[in-house]
C-alpha cells in the first residue's frame, strides 16, 4: 500500500479531481480557483471550486470575487479541497468568512485491496448504461437526493434523469440498488482519468441502512473501475462510520478532505 500512497499525491489528487469535474459541470475560471456549477441542481455538494496551486495568505478580493460568482448563480458559495494539497488556504479561507462545513477521510483502494462484499438477500445492483430505462435514471436521482439529507425530495424529473443519462454517456458510472424490487441505494464513479477513478454519491435510504447496501454497492462500483483498467479509486468518507464501511472492502486512509463554505 506504501507504494500507491505514494503514488496519489495530493497534487495528483487535486488534478483528477478538476479535470474529472470539468467533464460534468460548467466550468469558471477564476484563478488561484476553478469554480464547478451544477446547472441543473443548486444543491450545495454539487457546486464548489477547488485551487488549483497550493495559495494561502490574503485572499480577500478574490474569495469576495468567488463568492459574487456563486451569488450569480443562486449558489452557496463553496471550497473543496485536499488539505495536504494548499495546507495555508484553510487559515485564509476562514480569515475571508467562510466557515468549515466538513473534515473528512479520504481513502483509496487498489484491486490488490479490494476484498468481496458479503452477500446482501434479495439485493439486486444495475449499472445504469445510456440506454437505461428512464424511470431508472429518475430513480437513481431521487434516492440520492433523498440518501443526503433531503427525504421529502420529490420524484426526479425527465430533465435531471437526462443529465444523468449524460454523466453516464461522458464516462462516469452509476448504479442502482433495489432490494426486493424497491429502489434503496445509489453510487456513482467519475470518469476514470490517468488511472484514477473517484466514488461519489454512494447513498441509502434511511429506513435501509445498516444492511450492508452500501458496502456492496462500493465493491460492485470499484470493481467495475478496475475491470476497465482503473489502477486506484478513491472516495471522501461522510463520517468515521461511513469510513468502517469503506475500509471492509479494502479502502485505506490516504488524505484530508476539507470544505469551506460562506452563508
Amino acid at each position: 500500500m506504501a507504494k500507491e500512497l505514494t503514488m496519489l499525491s495530493p497534487t495528483r489528487l487535486e488534478a483528477y479531481m478538476r479535470r474529472a469535474a470539468a467533464l460534468t459541470h460548467d466550468v469558471v475560471d477564476l484563478p488561484p480557483f476553478m469554480l464547478f456549477f451544477n446547472p441543473h441542481d443548486p444543491l450545495r455538494f454539487f457546486n464548489y471550486a477547488r485551487p488549483v496551486e497550493p495559495v494561502g495568505g490574503d485572499l480577500q478580493e478574490r474569495l469576495d470575487a468567488l463568492c459574487t460568482a456563486f451569488h450569480a448563480r443562486e449558489r452557496l458559495p463553496r471550497c473543496e479541497f485536499i488539505e495536504e494539497f494548499a495546507p495555508d488556504l484553510a487559515p485564509a479561507l476562514r480569515a475571508a468568512g467562510f466557515a468549515e462545513e466538513g473534515r473528512q477521510l479520504l481513502l483509496i483502494c487498489t484491486p490488490e485491496t479490494l476484498r468481496p462484499a458479503p452477500d446482501v438477500p434479495g439485493l439486486a445492483i444495475t449499472q445504469l448504461t445510456i440506454a437505461a430505462p428512464m424511470d431508472d435514471l429518475r430513480a437513481c436521482v431521487a434516492v440520492q437526493q433523498r440518501g443526503f439529507g433531503n427525504p421529502d425530495a420529490p420524484s426526479a424529473s425527465a430533465a435531471e434523469g437526462e443529465d444523468q443519462r449524460r454523466r453516464v454517456a461522458a464516462g462516469a458510472g452509476a448504479f442502482l440498488a433495489r432490494l426486493d424490487g424497491q429502489p434503496v441505494g445509489v453510487a456513482d464513479f467519475t470518469t476514470p482519468l490517468g488511472g484514477l477513478t473517484e466514488l461519489v454519491g454512494i447513498a441509502t435510504l434511511e429506513a435501509y441502512r445498516g444492511r450492508g447496501i452500501a458496502t456492496a454497492l462500493t465493491a460492485r462500483a470499484v470493481q467495475v473501475t478496475f475491470d476497465a483498467g482503473a489502477e486506484i479509486a478513491f472516495l471522501v468518507a461522510e463520517d468515521a462510520r461511513a469510513g468502517r464501511v469503506y475500509e471492509r472492502v479494502g479502502f485505506r486512509p490516504c488524505a484530508t478532505a476539507l470544505a469551506y463554505s460562506r452563508g
